[in-house]
């Protein structure tokens, strides 16, 4: 399809095409997450975000992108043994050019980690691109992010991108996400119990669902005041002796992972029954709380 008199739906989709546009010849995916990542740091952008992955830097959201932009024909991919090729498709006006680094390879990986060192923290290639002190400053930058101590979290994914709420849970060394919805789906991307159990999973998370835990939708529509949320609570709160069996699962993957993290969509604990969950559960052991 040609896709000369048009562009894509969303602005930083047009950026990313617009991008590799530039990029005469094309470019490999790893190489395209480290450069877009640069001109996201470099120059203050926020089309996308990323987390310390496998070899560095890497946005969920950038992938889901070209796989939609080839699908729709304004790329081509090319995929050999020793990596995937991406080319932009069809002609386009000259644009104002991106001041993109010129390195390519190893030398734009190490580039990416020297000035950006938290997104090198769980890469898996560090020992073979570093030596000496500058490897071992790489490796004590990733024992601070170790933490000890036994902590049962709360967070909502409400306003985040799948990269920053990741983010919060590998920089609070979180090791399991328990999730309390009653049904795991939503429209914002990275959410839904697939994609959500996959991405953390990716990166040495793990997630469980416990939807007995969740509240029925039907309760949770005709809320209006806070009023109505403290009633919702309280009528839940009076529910939990039934739970008993889902709740000692909770405290029971608190004290095998010792740092789990009760997840919902709110933003605000005391605006989501996580909060009835967390009290309730200190309330029967003793435990840290911490809502992030």
């Amino acid at each position: 399809m040609s896709k000369s008199h048009s562009q894509p739906t969303y602005k930083r989709q047009r950026f990313l095409l617009a991008f590799i546009r530039q990029l005469q010849g094309g470019v490999t995916s790893t190489d395209l997450q480290k450069l877009v990542f640069l001109q996201m740091m470099s120059e203050g952008l926020d089309f996308y975000e990323f987390i310390p992955y496998r070899y560095g830097s890497y946005s969920f959201r950038l992938a889901e992108d070209l796989d939609i932009l080839r699908r729709d024909g304004y790329l081509s991919v090319e995929y050999t043994p020793e990596s995937t090729r991406i080319k932009a498709v069809g002609e386009y006006p000259l644009e104002a050019p991106f001041r993109i680094a010129a390195e390519r390879g190893n030398a734009l990986i190490r580039k990416a980690y020297r000035e950006y060192p938290y997104y090198a923290i769980n890469s898996e290639i560090t020992g073979r691109l570093f030596r000496g002190e500058e490897l071992e400053r790489f490796n004590n930058r990733k024992k601070a992010y170790a933490k000890t101590g036994q902590v049962l979290f709360t967070l909502g994914y409400e306003g985040k991108s799948i990269e920053a709420f990741i983010n919060g849970l590998i920089q609070n060394d979180i090791r399991l996400l328990c999730d309390v919805r009653k049904n795991p789906l939503s429209r914002k991307f990275g959410f839904s119990k697939g994609k959500l159990e996959h991405i953390t999973g990716t990166v040495g998370i793990k997630y469980v669902h416990i939807p007995g835990l969740g509240i029925e939708s039907a309760k949770r529509g005709s809320l209006e005041t806070i009023e109505d949320y403290r009633c919702l609570f309280s009528d839940y709160a009076r529910t939990l002796p039934n739970l008993t069996p889902l709740l000692e699962r909770v405290y029971s993957l608190l004290c095998s992972d010792m740092r789990i993290a009760l997840m919902c969509y709110e933003r605000e604990p005391e605006m989501c029954h996580r909060h009835v969950i967390r009290d309730y559960i200190a309330s029967t052991h003793t435990i840290r709380s911490v809502d992030l």
